[in-house]
């Protein structure tokens, strides 16, 4: 009998109008769904009715990071309330970026030898 694979992906906390949101990575396909919803909703000949369910799937996917159920319901009362935008949320996906990898120092050669 094979045992059921488990898929633990890492999380952070992200601060959402003071209150700390635990949040889990995206797995690679719902980032995929995630940036063609966003390049739906920078195109200028799609219909409003296709921007407007994009929003919508957009909210949905980012709402599957986070882990406990009373922070879902928090934020959608803020965001009910107008309190609280997509790109606020924006950051679930910013906090997992690592940083720039620093870049190797120069190394400088030995000074040119003096000949006479």
């Amino acid at each position: 009998m094979t045992e059921p694979k488990t898929t633990e992906r890492e999380t952070r906390i992200v601060p959402i109008n003071g209150r700390s949101i635990v949040v889990r990575q995206l797995v690679d396909t719902q980032m995929v769904h995630l940036m063609r919803h966003s390049r739906i909703l920078q195109k200028d000949d799609v219909p409003i009715k296709a921007k407007l369910d994009s929003v919508e799937r957009m909210f949905f996917i980012l709402k599957t990071m986070v882990v406990q159920q009373s922070d879902k319901d928090y934020l959608t009362e803020q965001e009910e309330a107008g309190d609280i935008e997509l790109k606020d949320l924006m950051d679930f996906i910013t906090a997992f970026e690592e940083a720039e990898p620093q870049k190797p120092k120069a190394r400088r050669g030995r000074p040119p030898a003096k000949r006479l």
